[in-house]
């Protein structure tokens, strides 16, 4: 599938990577901003009764003045309730109340990355640049800035933020990352490649460069070059989880497509140990399911990864060569999110398309989804 790492992967402070599986609220991990005076809402709060603390909170909003502190509160609540949009506004009040506070935009963009609105989480991103000018912060914040300029489709700003990063940092790789990031995401691949092998010759053992460069070859059908990327990373000593997750699933992939479904099936098992939560490695492992008949096997697993990718950035990151490949992943998710007609219309697809081993799981998935709808 070619998924693609991301300099934010990696990075420590303000990424995509800590904010795509965690709430922005940090309820669940941190205790409430402790700003609220009425007892009623400690009370709640103390007693776990997080919904009665956003009643008795929104009620003192009608009557009186509340605090940044207090309205995001009443946005972290709302938030961890699922009530999205209001969520926003109260952030946005505490905003306006403090715009010097750093917390309300995180919160947004948090939010925003997690339900997968680029655009929003850029906007706010935008604020957290100007307000880190000056700390340590602030290249996390224009790397992470480039990189949702590009998930938006905003290739122009995305640039211009990268090339922000790489004039404050030349010393580093993370601007020549992002802008490699925005080449990809723009489908310029020769000026990706020309990046990340310029990322290479100052730093040899560059995750990120090594497995972008293993994606592009994998498009271009060099499976050979992208396994030997691939390996170098599975391989390497000081590898992240989260890198070595995503290496050792190319390399899966690779294999998969090789019709080695034993050895796929255990590099998957494999990456999903080194990154239990990354929902890349259940996604190909039900590819490869499908592939060996345990079509029940194939979307439970399908579940899993799917369960882990509620923003779809895992799907956004990745790369097929055969849009085939994209349409079986598609339709497995279609079927477990209860969308026989999607579904169906996806497998029909793959079963009159070029990847002859994808036609049998197709034939059996129309079977199942007709016997279904009688």
């Amino acid at each position: 599938m070619g998924l693609d790492c991301r300099k934010a992967w990696f990075a420590i402070s303000l990424t995509l990577a800590l904010w795509t599986n965690a709430s922005p609220s940090s309820a669940k991990a941190a205790p409430p901003i402790p700003a609220d005076p009425a007892a009623q809402v400690h009370a709640c709060l103390a007693r776990g009764d997080r919904a009665g603390a956003l009643k008795s909170l929104e009620k003192a909003s009608l009557s009186r003045r509340l605090s940044a502190a207090q309205w995001g509160l009443i946005g972290d609540l709302r938030f961890d309730s699922g009530k999205v949009d209001t969520a926003y506004a109260a952030w946005a009040q505490a905003a306006a109340l403090a715009p010097t506070d750093r917390r309300w935009p995180e919160r947004i963009a948090r939010a925003a990355i997690e339900e997968g609105a680029w655009a929003e989480a850029a906007e706010a991103t935008q604020r957290l640049v100007a307000l880190n000018e000056g700390n340590a912060r602030a290249n996390d914040s224009l790397g992470v800035l480039s990189e949702l300029y590009a998930l938006a489709g905003d290739f122009t700003r995305a640039e211009q933020a990268a090339r922000a990063l790489m004039r404050r940092a030349p010393s580093s790789p993370e601007g020549a990352l992002a802008l490699a990031y925005v080449h990809l995401q723009a489908d310029e691949d020769d000026a990706a490649e020309a990046v990340y092998l310029d990322v290479l010759e100052e730093h040899p053992d560059n995750e990120v460069a090594l497995n972008n460069l293993g994606n592009i070859e994998y498009m271009r059908l060099d499976f050979e070059s992208a396994q030997e990327r691939y390996a170098s990373i599975a391989r390497g000593a000081e590898s992240t989880p989260t890198a070595r997750s995503i290496a050792l699933a190319n390399l899966a992939e690779i294999y998969q497509l090789r019709g080695d479904y034993a050895s796929a099936e255990s590099l998957y098992g494999d990456a999903i140990e080194a990154r239990p939560d990354g929902p890349w490695s259940y996604m190909g492992l039900a590819a490869t399911l499908d592939l060996l008949g345990d079509y029940d096997g194939a979307l439970n697993t399908m579940a899993e990864g799917w369960a882990r990718d509620r923003n779809a950035l895992s799907r956004i990151n990745t790369r097929f060569y055969k849009q085939e490949w994209s349409w079986q992943r598609d339709a497995l998710i279609a079927e477990i999110e209860g969308q026989p007609e999607a579904a169906a219309a996806l497998w029909a697809q793959v079963a009159e398309g070029e990847i002859k081993a994808l036609r049998t799981p197709a034939a059996w998935h129309l079977r199942a989804l007709g016997d279904s709808r009688r």
